[in-house]
């Protein structure tokens, strides 16, 4: 996932997050990976992923 730079800061990332995880946890998936830029990493932490060695890992319980 990308935002370009002039859209960042409105949420958009967010939005499109959550709608990624709704699916998943609507298809029946019990965790979400994500490889994460160094800024990226920021909204998978605050969105509550954690390091799981090279990528963020959401359980979706």
């Amino acid at each position: 996932m990308y935002t370009v730079e002039k859209h960042r800061r409105r949420g958009i990332a967010r939005v499109l997050l959550k709608k990624v995880i709704d699916e998943a946890r609507n298809y029946g998936c019990g965790v979400v990976h994500v490889t994460a830029s160094d800024m990226g990493v920021l909204l998978y932490k605050d969105f509550g992923f954690r390091k799981n060695k090279n990528f963020m890992q959401y359980e979706l319980n």
